[in-house]
């Protein structure tokens, strides 16, 4: 009998957590084991209770392996796991929003004397000069609802300037090829992911420059296979987002079917295990392809401003996690859409203001370990 019952394999830990120092983080490793066996947590003795053990055991790299050995006359038992330190962690936000294709449409289409001039990039430098908040646009290669099916291809490059003047707060990222057909990810070769997902970006730095330019942290509609992670890590992804850890739901003849149990395929395809913890923590590291997860928990083209508000706030009154993402899509904000909301930039204040309120500061899920860079340094 050997058990690490305080910490799951693949958790993020802070000074939330344990004592930290400017070279370690003290944790309390608890767990069970056989009465008369003799245990250690990394070589450290543990205390014992009865079946319980304790030890204090210090985490001084970003990614730690602790391993408990249990020894007794019937043999050694061990049980590894991983645990991240989070290093000076910081309570701190950032927004993503998907699905654009349309204001490249425009930019293509139209003669705009600046970048600047677009009604959508204009709300959302307003936005980042009142609150400082940090946006990434997970970017279709095609407007799949426009005519002639206007492409990345058909923008000029004479916006270049403009988006890397803004490059500090504004990103550009793949998110899929085109918005349709839906979950284009969902059972797709290493090769066709590699295509659109090259020739996207490869279009995203002649339009706005390298430094525009970042690895997406999800891909439409968050379902990928994990025989296609390896892929997505050598292009530099670091993280997988969703907000759909839990959901499990199948095509079965043309319609949507939940299942009670098993992988969640709209979670990327991991298990309930993870996926529960994903719902209480919301972040988690996957050290078998050496990627972060995060959990956004609204949309704000769903939730009106209010909602926004009242789960932001009760998200910080938990006090589960220093990270917040805002999640929405881009063609809520244009009259013409079909589900246009007029009051898509309130909704898309309210994920800006709140955090801001409440102490988050904005950053890049993408840089160091959810924006935090304490290790780069």
């Amino acid at each position: 009998m050997l058990e690490i019952t305080s910490h799951r394999n693949g958790e993020l830990l802070n000074a939330r957590h344990g004592k930290e120092s400017s070279s370690e983080l003290l944790v309390n490793i608890r767990g069970i084991a056989s009465v008369q066996s003799n245990v250690t947590v990394n070589g450290i003795a543990a205390l014992r209770n009865d079946r319980e053990f304790f030890a204090e055991v210090p985490l001084k790299e970003k990614i730690n392996r602790v391993t408990v050995k249990a020894k007794d006359k019937f043999g050694e038992r061990t049980q590894t796991i991983v645990l991240v330190w989070d290093k000076h962690s910081f309570k701190r936000y950032t927004v993503r929003i998907d699905d654009n294709s349309f204001f490249f449409t425009d930019l293509a289409k139209q003669h705009y004397d600046s970048l600047f001039d677009h009604f959508y990039i204009k709300g959302l430098k307003q936005l980042h000069d009142k609150y400082g908040t940090k946006f990434i646009l997970k970017c279709f290669y095609e407007n799949a609802h426009d005519p002639e099916k206007t492409t990345l291809a058909q923008v000029p490059e004479c916006y270049r300037k403009d988006f890397e003047q803004c490059s500090d707060w504004l990103h550009l990222a793949f998110h899929a090829w085109s918005e349709f057909p839906d979950r284009p990810y969902q059972h797709c070769s290493t090769e066709r992911l590699a295509h659109d997902f090259d020739t996207t970006t490869a279009e995203l730095c002649r339009i706005a420059g390298p430094s525009s330019c970042t690895p997406p942290t999800n891909v439409h509609w968050a379902m990928l296979e994990p025989h296609n992670f390896s892929f997505m890590r050598s292009r530099g992804v670091k993280i997988l987002t969703s907000s759909g850890f839990m959901s499990n739901r199948i095509i079965v003849d043309g319609r949507v079917e939940t299942l009670e149990q098993g992988g969640c395929d709209i979670g990327f395809f991991y298990e309930q295990d993870v996926a529960r913890h994903m719902l209480q923590k919301r972040c988690f590291y996957d050290a078998d392809f050496d990627l972060f997860l995060s959990r956004t928990f609204f949309c704000f083209n769903i939730d009106t401003p209010e909602e926004i508000e009242k789960k932001i706030r009760q998200e910080d009154a938990k006090g589960e996690s220093d990270i917040i993402e805002s999640v929405g899509h881009e063609q809520y904000a244009y009259p013409f859409y079909s589900m246009y909301l007029p009051d898509y930039f309130k909704r898309l204040e309210a994920s800006c203001r709140v955090p801001a309120e409440l102490g988050y500061k904005p950053v890049f899920f993408q840089d160091g370990v959810f924006g935090n860079t304490s290790w780069g340094k």
